[in-house]
């Protein structure tokens, strides 16, 4: 007899090699796709790699990071289809001094709220590791890494109607 699943248990799936410790293995593709994105590290019209290339890379099976990619396309970061590879349609652009402010006021408030201390949440922002190819206070590469190839011209509508 099945029964039905109950708040709070995990939606993991074991056949995508995830533990069902914490988020799904999707869930965690996603997220980490997402932070690349909005960090540059993909910018808008550049290419992603394959889903299987992705797979490779988060020891997923295709179906998995598929499932990512559409939960992606759903917030209107990217666009993909069969044969035509995935694109990223929104990328972050430069973030300044006060944008950032107030984005940190916003967690140091809920942190506040939530009885976490103040150097609770700074030693956390410590531990975030840098995105690769951002610069860092050290004095890193200045330009975010590209990946993507520009010999994919521009991305633009096809299918039916499209010129």
């Amino acid at each position: 007899m099945t029964s039905a699943r109950q708040p709070g248990e995990s939606d993991a799936d074991p056949a995508c090699g995830d533990s069902g410790a914490g988020p799904a293995l999707y869930a965690r593709i996603r997220r980490k796709l997402k932070q690349e994105i909005l960090a540059g590290v993909y910018a808008e019209g550049e290419y992603l790699p394959s889903a299987g290339e992705l797979g490779k890379r988060y020891g997923a099976n295709k179906n998995t990071v598929l499932r990512a990619l559409r939960m992606l396309r759903a917030e209107g970061l990217i666009d993909f289809g069969r044969g035509r590879g995935t694109v990223v349609m929104h990328s972050a652009g430069k973030a300044d001094l006060a944008e950032i402010a107030e984005q940190l006021r916003h967690v140091v408030n809920r942190a506040d709220a939530s009885g976490i201390s103040r150097a609770a949440v700074v030693a956390a922002v410590q531990r975030i590791p840098p995105v690769p190819g951002t610069r860092t206070p050290m004095g890193g590469p200045a330009a975010p890494i590209r990946r993507g190839t520009a010999a994919h011209g521009s991305y633009g509508p096809r299918g039916r109607g499209a010129a």
